[in-house]
């Protein structure tokens, strides 16, 4: 065994291989790829330009001799603890980790976010525009968005709350962000390769923000965006489904009342299923009344837009790329 050890640890560390790839190669499923990285840290993928897992051959043989190891009865963790031991390093699959993306501190603007918010509650949009720009241009989309975007504008809502903030100011800067991130969307649309994805509020929710961000963000990972925006009705949705042939279909929601409405939508993604739909979905409504989400067919996402984000991508790891690409086909011809 340790030899036989020591010659998978020293196959290539290269990441080349999708998680479908894995999965065949392996038999063990995708659940369970995932369940023994989050548990155990094996394997450890790493992520490409749009944030798929890629794994090496040594991850593929290491996932190989666990599978082993567990069929003749040994406990998944004790298999990895006597990888480790056997390990030279006691680290099975050393990668260089890869950094996140820069802050605005990181890049000498820690007051980029201050100096926006006083101008647009100054309605100074020459001034919030001119600092937009220098952010596009400076940063990537995720930084602009988590770092800019987001913390910018939970900050003016809670000042909006403590009396602060009055109506008018705060729609100011929603509007604002909203007319930048829209405009966003348009740029980088002709740019996506992968999976399509439909995303929409429930009938009749208005708070979009947040989906638009999740939006550009899916988008930034490669995801062919149909963007739906507030109040999408669930009439005549079946046929604009059959149509437009996604990959899956996220929907917003905030208030417990839009939740029917929402629910209707669900059923009728659920219908296509056959056709490999996905549905999934996320609002604040679901932490303020978390039994709900047993009650809606489909994957809750979750409410961190950042988890949300990585949990909608790791779906497009489950489709299979010929598969879809044949499916649409057929449905847009």
């Amino acid at each position: 065994m340790l030899e036989q050890v020591h010659r998978l640890l020293a196959l290539s560390d290269v990441p080349r291989y999708n998680i479908k790839a894995v999965v065949q190669q392996t038999q063990v499923n995708v659940s369970t790829l995932r369940a023994w990285e989050q548990r155990y840290g094996v394997p450890r993928p790493t992520r490409s330009d749009h944030g798929h897992r890629l794994y090496s051959q040594r991850d593929i043989e290491i996932i190989k001799w666990l599978k082993q190891c567990t069929e003749e009865g040994l406990a998944i963790s004790q298999a990895v603890a006597l990888l480790r031991d056997i390990s030279d390093t006691g680290d099975i699959a050393p990668r260089a980790p890869q950094p996140p993306p820069p802050t605005l501190a990181d890049a000498g603007w820690p007051d980029l976010r201050t100096q926006l918010s006083e101008a647009l509650l100054n309605a100074n949009l020459r001034q919030a525009h001119l600092l937009v720009n220098t952010a596009v241009a400076l940063f990537p989309i995720e930084t602009l968005v988590l770092d800019l975007f987001q913390p910018m504008l939970i900050e003016i809502g809670d000042r909006w709350a403590q009396g602060d903030v009055c109506v008018a100011e705060e729609r100011v800067v929603t509007n604002f962000v909203r007319q930048r991130l829209l405009g966003l969307l348009q740029i980088h649309a002709p740019f996506a390769t992968g999976p399509r994805l439909i995303a929409g509020c429930a009938p009749e929710e208005q708070h979009e923000i947040g989906l638009i961000m999740f939006s550009l963000l899916m988008e930034q990972r490669g995801w062919e965006l149909i963007y739906l925006g507030q109040t999408v009705s669930a009439e005549g949705l079946d046929g604009f489904l059959v149509r437009m042939a996604p990959a899956l279909i996220c929907m917003s929601v905030s208030m417990a009342e839009h939740v029917p409405g929402l629910l209707e939508i669900a059923r009728i993604a659920e219908n296509r299923r056959r056709h490999r739909l996905l549905f999934a979905y996320s609002g604040q409504v679901f932490d303020r009344h978390p039994e709900l989400r047993g009650r809606i067919p489909g994957i809750f996402l979750s409410n961190d837009l950042r988890e949300a984000v990585i949990r909608a991508d790791d779906l497009g790891e489950e489709i299979d790329p010929e598969r879809w690409a044949r499916q649409a086909h057929f449905f847009r011809h």
